[in-house]
């Protein structure tokens, strides 16, 4: 039997659309997957960037303390006589105590044979005092006069740590080394929280530094076993036996970006990551971060869905439109047979009707005026019951086409051309707060030409609040000024005291930043000849034992940063012939007092 065309029209037509949509959806989710990769791109070189600046910033802290310590005659009297317990008494209290203000690990002093003669952890059990680091690089290079620097697990204590070696200099000679070992575990606590996971590698590509604990300790990259003999022999990782971590890269985005398929033996599965990787030439450290892609997998399955509905209920919405078409053509076809049949009927009864003829002709033309008005009755009749139910059934079908063609032109549309438009229009956003940001920071950044003149105090406030404002705009906290002087003015260096301000403006916003309803409150005050500027927080206050040591330099209650600001920030004071002075608000809170002459 033929197969009729009409079949073989329906069933081109369907597959015709079913290959449509296979298209449109594949398209749709490629381009998801496309500007997600793009997307993570741009926030992974981001938190890469910072996690570097972050680590460098860490190395830096410690960089120049060796040389520092180094200049102290007490190690080189105890390296001429080192069979001195007096001495040896003495420097021990005296690295313990630089230890304890730097925040470092350990600090020690070796001889020329690397004999370790004084250390921080002098009290403790495993101390360093006794045991001869020599095989150690950091010591062989500060031996030759340089700085040394070299990342290892400790041999005595076993945790990881990176090492700063200055020499001991005395008349030409090099006596002895004396070394920083700075903790890196605090770091991988800083990161931890974050969805992305980070790797530090070495030159051999073993892992650590990591925020995930089961990559510790394991290769990146394959090792040869005469590469293991040789980190076996360096004792850089004494006792830590070095696995190969199961990577895979699928393919590459870029020449420092990638994506990469992670074996995790522990749930027997593969995971995928998109990894980007930087390298610290001066640390000799490789970077890497790896974000999951398991999130992105799931917005492009769910973005080919939607697509994939969108076009299924428009093809159903056109198949009904069809559908109603293809009926109204069908009742209009049996109109137009009805009519014919009607009309033969009339015309059958009119023959009959011979013999009268007047009879007939006035019955014909009333049958047929008749029967004109019936049909047209009928056929208005059809068309209303008709355009009701057409109005009443597409209503709805046809705001929804409305609306998911709208959406459909929106997926489509990711074809770069909107996004750019949209990057575009963020560039202008940025660029402005920039340009706004950029002349504050101008502004603060010129130099000091370390001139007295007469200042206004509440122009050196507010340009000090501006500065500040923007690294706070996102606190609940709020810095205000009460102010019943607004003409007070001193002699002073402006660009000093506008850096006092911030310093004292910066501390009081660290000191209320777990509070919900924290308050900073500059307040102008005259006191006989002087005029004194108090910085007040709502804070917790400093404690009495702190309050005598808080300008001394080097002491600081934070876990980052030297204790140098307030100290600075005195001495600046005594310069410009001012004070500087803390105590605590009854209320509570602290209250740092600028105190300064008032300008004839």
């Amino acid at each position: 039997m033929p197969i009729k065309k009409p079949y073989l029209f329906k069933t081109s037509v369907v597959l015709f659309a079913v290959l449509v949509m296979i298209i449109v959806t594949w398209a749709g989710g490629y381009y998801s997957w496309k500007f997600g990769i793009e997307k993570l791109h741009i926030n992974s070189q981001q938190q890469l960037d910072q996690f570097v600046s972050h680590l460098d910033a860490r190395l830096a802290r410690f960089q120049f303390i060796p040389q520092l310590i180094s200049k102290n005659m007490l190690l080189v009297d105890l390296l001429k006589q080192p069979d001195s317990s007096p001495r040896i008494d003495i420097v021990n209290h005296f690295l313990e105590d630089i230890n304890t203000i730097i925040g470092a690990s350990d600090t020690y002093l070796m001889n020329s044979d690397g004999l370790t003669l004084a250390a921080s952890n002098w009290q403790k059990e495993q101390t360093f005092n006794n045991q001869n680091f020599s095989f150690r690089p950091y010591f062989i290079e500060a031996m030759q006069g340089k700085t040394g620097r070299y990342f290892a697990l400790g041999s005595t204590s076993g945790k990881r740590g990176y090492y700063f070696a200055y020499p001991i200099i005395y008349a030409t000679h090099h006596l002895g080394v004396i070394v920083v070992k700075m903790d890196l575990s605090n770091i991988e606590l800083n990161w931890s929280n974050r969805k992305i996971q980070f790797i530090v590698s070495d030159p051999q590509g073993i892992t650590f530094i990591t925020t995930q604990p089961k990559w510790l300790y394991q290769s990146i990259k394959p090792l040869s076993t005469e590469t293991l003999k040789k980190i076996h022999d360096s004792q850089r990782y004494n006792g830590v036996k070095i696995k190969n971590m199961d990577i895979n890269e699928l393919r590459s985005v870029s020449s420092q970006s990638s994506i990469l398929k992670i074996n995790d033996n522990a749930v027997n599965r593969n995971k995928e990551y998109f990894a980007i990787q930087k390298n610290m030439p001066y640390a000799g450290w490789d970077v890497m971060i790896l974000a999951p892609l398991s999130e992105l997998r799931k917005k492009q399955f769910n973005t080919s869905i939607v697509i994939l509905l969108i076009l299924i209920v428009s093809l159903l919405v056109s198949f009904l439109v069809w559908q109603r078409l293809k009926r109204r053509q069908e009742r209009e076809h049996f109109q137009q047979e009805a009519q014919k049949q009607l009309e033969h009927q009339v015309a059958v009864r009119t023959t009959d009707l011979t013999h009268e003829i007047d009879e007939r002709k006035r019955t014909e033309k009333t049958l047929r005026e008749t029967q004109d008005e019936l049909i047209q009755t009928a056929k208005l009749a059809v068309l209303g019951q008709m355009s009701a139910s057409i109005s009443h059934e597409l209503n709805n079908p046809l705001a929804a086409i409305h609306s998911y063609t709208d959406n459909a032109r929106k997926f489509l549309s990711m074809n770069k051309f909107t996004q750019v438009d949209e990057n575009l229009c963020r560039i202008v956003q940025l660029t402005k707060r920039m340009s706004k940001i950029s002349s504050q920071l101008k502004f603060f950044s010129r130099k000091s030409n370390q001139m007295m003149e007469i200042v206004s105090i509440q122009h050196v406030i507010k340009s000090a609040i501006d500065i500040v404002s923007h690294r706070y705009k996102n606190s609940s906290s709020v810095i205000s000024i009460q102010n019943n002087l607004p003409d007070l003015k001193v002699r002073a260096d402006i660009i000093q005291l506008e850096q006092i301000l911030i310093n004292l403006i910066n501390n009081a916003m660290q000191a209320i930043e777990d509070k919900n309803q924290g308050k900073v409150i500059i307040h102008i005050q005259q006191k006989n000849q002087c005029a004194l500027i108090h910085v007040d927080d709502n804070g917790l206050g400093i404690e009495l034992k702190h309050i005598e040591k808080i300008f001394d330099p080097f002491f600081t209650t934070k876990k980052t940063g030297l204790g140098l600001g307030l100290s600075i920030s005195a001495r600046i004071m005594d310069i410009m012939k001012g004070k500087l002075s803390v105590c605590n608000l009854p209320s509570g809170g602290a209250r740092f007092t600028i105190s300064l002459l008032i300008a004839e």
